[in-house]
């Protein structure tokens, strides 16, 4: 078929004739291009109704189509799925720190010693620790405390423990003596010392930089009450009540109890002036207890001098406690 373009050629001339010819492949250039684009933008156009769907799936959301508009679910799903990956994660994490601390807790032995020294060394180390916990008892009687008294230096923790357990234990009775373990600790530092087989237990603490001596355990009741009267008690009404309660809950004589009971009934009739400036010395049953009040210028003495005979109550006044006693006390019937 013949292009009718070419009917006007005769009628132009060269020049016109080129240029006409280059119009037209410009023009046809043009014409391909634009067919091209827009063969290419259907095919995309159609083709991505059927891809986007599953191109968003793939990716999470992700990137747009052309013919697909997003909610407002799919869009804040990817947030949704980031945030539980990262608490899953988080998770697992935190399990596996526990499970590690678990681990080395179990695996962690602090019985075996030191493990980075030689065999040797290891050795000598467990026994040093051993002798520092474990202390030989040494024996115990006021001689040998005044001579470990000696060896300790002037001022030293240990040296005032030792002379707090020299002045108390030379008052303890025959009874503590012949059968009492005693535990020094003071400021780092233990000692022991062992009579018989160690029934009664004392310990001997430096504590706030002042010395503790306390007995912690009696073998025996009999150990309290021949302990009473080592230091001497509070002179009142309370104070001898209290006593009298403990002797009964150790078991102790009946002719001690008989003894504090009569000294409970006489002293309420004695004048303040008495009362507070005296002291009571209670001798029965083998014990022998001992209460002051002020300086003890007044004496007062509760005994019995026949096992089967009365209480004695007898009174020593001096000053003006001799002269008001008769004339303020109260006579008991």
């Amino acid at each position: 078929m013949r292009d009718d373009s070419n009917v006007f050629e005769p009628l132009l001339d060269e020049e016109d004739l080129s240029r006409s010819k280059s119009m037209r492949k410009v023009f046809a250039k043009a014409v391909r291009k634009a067919s091209f684009q827009e063969k290419l933008w259907e095919f995309l156009s159609q083709s991505s109704v059927a891809l986007c769907p599953t191109f968003q799936k793939s990716v999470g959301y992700g990137v747009p189509c052309v013919t697909h508009k997003p909610s407002m679910t799919e869009t804040d799903r990817p947030w949704v799925k980031r945030k539980m990956v990262i608490l899953v994660i988080s998770l697992s994490v935190l399990l596996e720190l526990i499970f590690l601390c678990i681990l080395l807790c179990f695996s962690y032995n602090p019985s075996t010693g030191p493990q980075d020294l030689p065999k040797e060394d290891g050795i000598k180390a467990r026994k040093n620790m051993t002798a520092a916990v474990s202390v030989v008892p040494e024996n115990l009687t006021l001689a040998t405390l005044l001579a470990a008294e000696t060896e300790e230096p002037q001022g030293g923790a240990m040296r005032n423990c030792l002379e707090k357990a020299v002045q108390e234990f030379s008052e303890e009775p025959s009874i503590v003596k012949k059968n009492t373990r005693m535990i020094l600790q003071c400021n780092g530092t233990k000692r022991e010392f062992l009579s018989g087989k160690g029934g009664n237990l004392i310990e001997v603490v430096w504590i706030n930089e002042k010395v503790s001596y306390t007995l912690v355990h009696e073998a025996h009741p009999d150990v309290y009450l021949a302990r009473l009267g080592r230091h001497p008690l509070p002179l009142n009404i309370s104070s001898i009540q209290s006593v009298l309660q403990d002797v009964a809950s150790h078991n102790g004589s009946e002719e001690l109890r008989s003894c504090l009971r009569k000294a409970l009934a006489e002293l309420p009739w004695e004048p303040v002036i008495v009362q507070d400036n005296a002291k009571m010395v209670v001798s029965c049953g083998g014990t022998n207890l001992a209460f002051i009040s002020g300086k003890g210028q007044t004496e007062i003495n509760v005994y019995r001098e026949d096992p089967h005979g009365e209480i004695q109550y007898a009174v020593k006044a001096t000053g003006w406690a001799w002269f008001l006693r008769p004339l303020t006390r109260r006579k008991i019937n």
